[in-house]
């Protein structure tokens, strides 16, 4: 938003996001959008990525249901999985951390969160310590390949995690099947397992970028089998609850375990229940 504005004024435009938005259009949406476009372009709604309950989860929040899932199947290697990681999409929620759930920002303009960091070591730590499950995972993914992905929302949360992740001992390859960036550097890619770091948590439940579809698009439709959301649900509900992430929480609840969507509690010393 920062940088947002300072283009506003460099060009001598209202910062409204209407307007600041609008001049930040790409050129292919434009073509996409415009007359021309509606009488020259086709939408691909088919798509054979991801599990159903993922497709149809991003489907219905950023393609107005149109989105429609390819036959995919899903190989048999979850059973042994931490119960993170059970259902097709999971949401591990920190909000009954209280205060201990929301983001800092001392380092300077971007935040991190140090609650959701620890419940993603935690998870990881799981999954190492199964062996069968990583030869598993291993299986899966060509070599150099990671088979999980975790995506940071914001830059920080992306350096502290690597950093713990670095300084913990792991069982022997799993630092090989693990990739931990940014979801601006994930356009385009995908992994078996997708962990999603939200980050953003304060008292005022404050949206920052994540109010905008696109990078959280892009970040859970990198899923294959398995999509973790890892934050404080109770930011998008209440007067958050239109935004894209308040339409992920609203479908996961409606639709129920049942469909493959289940919510989690973070537990203070890192472990789930």
């Amino acid at each position: 938003d920062a940088h947002k504005a300072a283009l506003a004024r460099k060009l001598g435009i209202h910062s409204s996001r209407t307007e600041i938005d609008e001049v930040l259009r790409s050129d292919f949406a434009r073509a996409f959008n415009s007359t021309y476009g509606d009488q020259a372009s086709a939408a691909l709604l088919t798509q054979y990525r991801m599990a159903q309950p993922i497709g149809d989860l991003v489907s219905k929040t950023f393609y107005e249901g149109k989105l429609r899932n390819g036959e995919r199947v899903i190989p048999d290697v979850y059973q042994h999985a931490p119960r993170a990681l059970r259902s097709m999409v999971t949401w591990l929620d920190t909000s009954n951390l209280g205060q201990r759930a929301h983001h800092l920002e001392d380092r300077g303009t971007s935040i991190y969160n140090r609650s959701e960091a620890d419940q993603i070591i935690s998870v990881l730590k799981q999954v190492s310590e199964n062996v069968e499950f990583v030869e598993e995972l291993s299986k899966l993914t060509s070599k150099d390949e990671a088979a999980i992905g975790v995506i940071c929302m914001y830059a920080e949360q992306k350096r502290m995690l690597r950093q713990k992740f670095n300084q913990e001992i792991w069982s022997d390859g799993f630092k090989d099947i693990v990739k931990i960036d940014t979801v601006d550097s994930y356009q385009g890619k995908e992994n078996r397992i997708i962990i999603l770091s939200l980050t953003r948590s304060d008292k005022r439940h404050s949206p920052g970028f994540l109010r905008a579809p696109n990078r959280i698009n892009v970040a859970m439709s990198r899923a294959m089998d398995r999509l973790l959301i890892v934050g404080n649900a109770d930011v998008w509900k209440g007067m958050n609850k239109e935004l894209p992430l308040g339409s992920v929480v609203r479908y996961m609840t409606e639709r129920g375990q049942g469909a493959g969507y289940a919510f989690i509690s973070a537990k203070q010393d890192g472990e789930q229940k």
